[in-house]
């Protein structure tokens, strides 16, 4: 049997998983099999060194910073700095990075700060850590090693692979040297999913379905008269269940006829590794949600965020994520989940979920309730369907408190879906969302208002209703009832006789909640 053995990836391994358009080796003082430990944010106001071994990416700076030079000469006993900058551009730098025996790699493209460290994390915890002895095969691949699997399912094929879910997300994609991947496949890599146009659900019921492997034209805008790309896709599922699918990049020249046999095979391979992975991740998410759950419930609220990597003394707002309603092609409950995590992962956002009932709660570390808006309202963009999705901001507060952001929350999701706004605060809400609370309150507890009339009801609360909300003018009460003054004044006498005297201000208050409520 093989052994596996931990291997910490080199920074030539890095690179070339990132690929070679995004990022390049400006200086390298001690060569580029340097082993990477992972990857850090450079901090200026921070005196503590970078952890010895990381890949430390210099946001903020650039190569034309007054201190980008005494910068890199203080990161000794780290593998390499990131700058962004042309490689021409950061060049001078070199020989600084050099003195400290780093080597400077210049990221030229316009990829995020947060995904570039999201690359290397992957690349140190998941994609060449594990390194088999030579001969290593498809049945040495770890169960639900994903990344081990497609790339060794590339070397054989000869071609860029990766599997998505069935909303389209990419779990994996194959870094084999040599391989290169199109714009599509540079770009389902960056954004972590593939563009809607590039993803019909006919291609997908194709798949899911027949249990074949099928050849498919790229499209527009990465396809072009003049240079057609083909891909070959196949369904993967877990018995009768669907659970993702297998796609090969072809290019121009199409695999043979017997190859497409073995794509069929490689994705029945793929089910067993997607059930392990997602079973793994299963068990790690109800750790995380009962984590979340109790902060949300008040018990042991402090200790809950700090094994959550929350601060309990800092804001946490609960943002809410529900649909704003239920039909068929809404997405069930643990999708809006995997779609929420995967939001707040890709954009390194730190927040914490737990999925209750249909609606997904999250607690977020926030500095105020507008950014915190910013970042639902793009949330909603990129996973609502037609507009199906709503989210709901509760109130910041300290750990202690987030049962009360908890329930603010809640009441903001049902102010929104009532008025059919898709994101929210409960400061953009509160008055509707009192009314809501009081309408539970009302009830849960119809004795609140003590006196009712005995008989006439209807025509009794619709005439005291008109009478309250025209301040007591008897002639606009009426002509909003279409009814004779003298009738009007019967009617309100009548109620005092009963017991309820509108004369008396706190009687009206609670008169006029009880009937607008209902």
């Amino acid at each position: 049997m093989n052994q596996v053995e931990y291997l910490e990836p080199s920074l030539a391994q890095v690179v070339e998983r990132i690929g070679t358009r995004y990022v390049t080796v400006v200086g390298a003082p001690r060569g580029v099999e340097v082993p990477v430990s992972g990857p850090a944010i450079h901090d200026p106001l921070s005196s503590v060194p970078p952890r010895p071994g990381s890949m430390v990416l210099l946001i903020g700076l650039t190569a034309g910073s007054p201190e980008a030079a005494a910068t890199l000469r203080g990161l000794g006993g780290a593998t390499a700095a990131v700058l962004r900058a042309g490689a021409q551009d950061a060049a001078p730098l070199a020989e600084a990075a050099a003195q400290a025996g780093v080597a400077l790699v210049a990221l030229e493209s316009a990829m995020s700060w947060s995904h570039l460290h999201t690359l290397v994390e992957e690349t140190v915890l998941l994609g060449e850590n594990l390194v088999s002895a030579p001969g290593g095969d498809l049945g040495s691949v770890p169960v639900g090693d994903l990344n081990t699997l497609v790339n060794l399912i590339a070397e054989t094929l000869d071609r860029p692979v990766g599997i998505v879910d069935t909303q389209w997300r990419l779990l994996a994609y194959s870094a084999v040297p040599g391989q290169v991947n199109d714009d599509l496949q540079r770009d389902v890599i960056l954004n972590r999913v593939v563009p809607e146009r590039n993803a019909p659900r006919e291609t997908r019921r194709l798949l899911l379905t027949t249990g074949r492997a099928l050849r498919f034209l790229t499209n527009a805008p990465y396809d072009t008269a003049d240079h057609t790309i083909w891909r070959v896709g196949a369904g993967i599922r877990g018995g009768r269940e669907p659970l993702g699918m297998l796609w090969v990049l072809e290019g121009r020249d199409q695999l043979p006829d017997d190859r497409l046999v073995l794509v069929e095979e490689f994705a029945r391979l793929a089910a067993a590794h997607l059930l392990r992975a997602r079973t793994a991740r299963t068990a790690d998410r109800e750790r995380h949600g009962e984590l979340v759950g109790q902060a949300l419930d008040g018990t042991n609220p402090r200790t809950a965020c700090r094994r959550l990597g929350l601060d309990p003394d800092a804001g946490i707002a609960v943002l809410a994520v529900a649909g704003l309603s239920l039909g068929a092609d809404d997405p069930p409950g643990e999708h809006l989940l995997d779609g929420v995590a995967t939001y707040f992962d890709a954009y390194r956002r730190s927040a914490a979920c737990v999925l209750r009932a249909e609606t997904v709660y999250c607690l977020v570390p926030t500095p105020d309730l507008t950014t915190l808006r910013e970042i639902a309202a793009d949330l909603v963009r990129q996973l609502g369907r037609r507009g199906r999705l709503v989210a709901a901001i509760g109130g910041r507060v300290p750990a202690e408190a987030l049962p009360r952001s908890r329930r603010e929350a809640d009441l903001a999701l049902a102010a929104l879906r009532a008025s059919a706004t898709a994101v929210g605060t409960i400061d953009e809400v509160r008055a509707a969302a009192t009314l809501i609370e009081l309408r539970a309150l009302l009830d849960d507890h119809p004795d609140l208002l003590l006196h009712e009339p005995s008989e006439g009801l209807s025509e009794a609360a619709e005439s005291a209703l008109a009478w309250i909300e025209s301040h007591g003018d008897v002639r606009a009460a009426a002509r909003r009832l279409g009814v004779h003054p003298n009738t009007l004044r019967y009617r309100v006498r009548r109620l005092a006789a009963d017991g309820l005297d509108l004369s008396d201000p706190q009687t009206r208050l609670v008169t006029w909640l009880r009937l607008r409520l209902l």
